[in-house]
């Protein structure tokens, strides 16, 4: 899943570059609507994994951010997200991990891919795993 954002000063540290807790739910956001696209079940996010801010993110630029589903448990997914920005050498800015689990009345439930298969993650983990 691609996002764009648009870096505006409100979104800027005093150093003008985005300030890190603002890149931070951008990246959250986008694991969850992957997620979510991915079983449309509801998800909660339980843990964020290697969070890199790997170059600054300058006032006025687009930040890309792209997001994959890269394993599947029985309850619980991982999803990977990246961003770069243009005009920027083709790298990433931004890194981190999110794992996400299915919820059912606030308990735990069983994840129901319904996406196609192009949109499969990379791996999975037999059933009964989490």
């Amino acid at each position: 899943m691609l996002r764009s954002e648009l870096v505006l000063p409100r979104h800027a540290n005093h150093y003008g570059t985005l300030f890190g807790p603002e890149a931070l739910s951008w990246l959250g956001q986008n694991a969850h609507m992957v997620a979510t696209r991915f079983c449309h079940q509801d998800i909660v996010m339980v843990a964020v994994k290697d969070v890199q801010f790997l170059a600054p993110v300058p006032v006025g630029s687009v930040l890309h951010i792209h997001s994959r589903v890269s394993r599947v448990g029985g309850t619980s997914m991982t999803v990977e997200v990246h961003a770069r920005i243009d005009n920027a050498a083709p790298s990433d800015v931004l890194r981190a991990t999110f794992e996400m689990v299915a919820v059912d009345g606030g308990k735990p439930c069983r994840i129901t891919p319904r996406t196609s298969p192009a949109a499969q993650p990379l791996t999975s983990q037999p059933s009964g795993q989490a």
